[in-house]
């Protein structure tokens, strides 16, 4: 066995989550205990969004106490997960920033019990594949470190505008970002959504001095162009780190996460061109941030003319000047425009000023991108499509052509059912590589980016199944109240958690309505917003009430 440790070791207290018994019991190590700051901040605080907390501090450890029980209740562990927290002053502008960093404090290999020989494991994996605490250390006793931005809501200067949301309900308000996705998404790389090897050079590192080794993680990445695994011997560094700054190329191999991708994600809206015969096939589609979102409904048949700007220093057909030489074509039409030089929502802009109705923006760089920018008024819908593709569109232009959803395949999966993991042109680090892709569609938790959509107290979609494929257990059993079984399951295929979600509350509820009347009014209002959304059946919803009875009796 040889264990790394990662990250510097944290002066942290503990506070214990209340777990159930079947669960795993994840333990919080709050490194602003004492500090009066952070998950110690004694500002006054009214509750909000079902969090009872009364303080600023409150209402973050009990939020991030909610996190650590639903991820607890999904998975399998004999050994305490101990997860370090704290809020601090992170990279933060007043457009962009880092909403929370977190990873594994060590990893290891060659354990009792290990899977693969040779191989790293993120530390809480390792511990349950071996059954026993494999650093028992008690100076640095977390296995996952978090940090989250401290600064968000407090500095001016740092997201203007936008600040925590403490909720449990899932309703964030406008300008807010869910504190308890935030949380949700940093222990998920604790537990293992993380690949270790550089992301710049595709060297494994060799962090023992025993030579360069791959991850559990990376195991199951695939270069999808070059048609090889990322463990495989003909796989090269060069050819890792090529295939995660090409858009589309990284994908997963795993089985459970591909099997279960066709229970999460929509199927696949492409552009599909019908003449000239010799551009006539199924595109793959990047979507833009602005204007309206492109669908089948508003990218119906029409041509689409390569725009000419009259401006040559760059390309005449990168859409960056206005009006148009060629404005009579394109009005009515959809405007075929080269990437470079300006903004999308300077080519977008032009385009509808000349009329357009719709733009496709020709990638310069291999596979497709979601495009990022925001201009109100922009109303038409914009694509991009790969540089090989735009320039056989472009060839070919004007050509005939409308968006369309493909029965056959997946958004944010590759022609073989394959999902995508986040491989931007130029390496983010901390992003590239350990997420799952942008292109996916609806959003997942494990995303690179804070999306308003994920609801991860009651569905964390794909991210189970990447965890089993990496050798984790989880919990497919239902949620308990006590030792009453609810008949909700915990877990279900596609990521939803609303068993999880019951054995949460049930513990939130215990902490903060200690008297029985209001522990029973507490968990009466649980099953009554999961009957409300639809989340359970009257029968489970009674059952969580009778459940709830039992738990009172001695």
């Amino acid at each position: 066995m040889s264990k790394l440790t990662l990250a510097c070791a944290l002066a942290l207290s503990s506070a214990f989550a209340l777990t159930d018994a079947n669960a795993a019991q994840l333990v919080l190590l709050n490194g602003d205990a004492g500090t009066g700051t952070g998950l110690d901040d004694p500002t006054p605080k009214a509750p909000q969004g079902l969090n009872p907390g009364t303080t600023l501090g409150e209402q973050r450890r009990i939020a991030y106490l909610f996190a650590m029980d639903l991820w607890g209740a999904v998975l399998k562990s004999d050994v305490p997960i101990k997860v370090g927290a704290s809020f601090q002053a992170l990279a933060c502008t007043p457009t962009s920033g880092v909403l929370g960093s977190a990873g594994a404090n060590w990893i290891d290999r060659d354990f009792p019990n290990a899977p693969i020989a040779g191989i790293w494991y993120s530390s809480a994996l390792a511990d349950s594949l071996a059954g026993i605490d494999l650093d028992p250390d008690p100076a640095d006793p977390a296995d996952i470190v978090s940090r989250f931005n401290g600064d968000l809501g407090v500095n001016p200067n740092c997201l203007t505008g936008l600040d925590w949301y403490y909720g449990l309900d899932g309703i964030t308000p406008a300008n807010s970002i869910n504190f308890l996705n935030v949380v949700m998404h940093e222990i998920g790389h604790g537990l293992g959504f993380q690949g270790f090897l550089s992301k710049s050079t595709g060297a494994f590192g060799n962090f023992d001095g025993f030579g360069p080794r791959s991850d559990a993680y990376t195991q199951n990445a695939f270069d999808n162009v070059a048609n090889v695994g990322f463990n495989d011997p003909a796989s090269t560094p060069a050819q890792r780190a090529l295939a995660m700054r090409s858009p589309g190329r990284t994908v997963w191999t795993g089985t459970r996460v591909n099997n279960e991708a066709p229970l999460v994600l929509d199927n696949r809206t492409a552009l599909l061109v019908t003449a000239p015969a010799a551009a006539a096939g199924s595109y793959e589609v990047g979507f833009a941030s602005f204007g309206a979102f492109a669908s089948a409904a508003n990218f119906p048949s029409n041509q689409a003319v390569l725009v000419n700007d009259g401006v040559a220093a760059a390309s005449t057909s990168d859409g960056c000047e206005t009006p148009f030489v060629n404005a009579a074509a394109v009005a009515g039409k959809y405007a075929l425009i080269d990437r470079g030089t300006c903004g999308f929502v300077v080519k977008a802009k032009n385009a509808q000023l000349n009329g357009a109705v719709g733009v496709i923006i020709a990638n310069n760089a291999a596979g497709v991108i979601d495009m990022g920018g925001a201009d109100p008024t922009i109303t038409i819908p914009s694509v991009m499509v790969s540089q090989a593709d735009g320039a056989t569109l472009k060839a070919n232009a004007p050509v005939t052509a409308n968006l369309f959803v493909d029965p056959a395949l997946f958004q944010g999966a590759d022609q073989a059912g394959r999902v995508r993991l986040y491989s931007p042109t130029v390496v983010a680090a901390g992003s590239t590589f350990s997420h799952y892709d942008t292109a996916l569609q609806p959003n997942a938790l494990m995303e690179p980016f804070d999306t308003p959509e994920v609801q991860a107290q009651y569905n964390v979609d794909l991210t189970p199944a990447l965890y089993r494929d990496m050798g984790w257990q989880v919990n497919g059993g239902n949620a308990r109240i006590g030792k009453c079984n609810t008949e909700v399951d915990v877990l279900e295929p596609g990521g939803f958690i609303v068993g999880a979600n019951v054995q949460a509350w049930n513990n939130l509820c215990k902490v903060s309505s200690p008297r029985p009347g209001q522990y029973v009014r507490c968990m009466v209002d649980l099953q009554q917003r999961l009957r409300s959304a639809q989340l359970v059946t009257p029968l489970e919803g009674a059952t969580i009430l009778l459940c709830t009875a039992k738990n009172l009796k001695p």
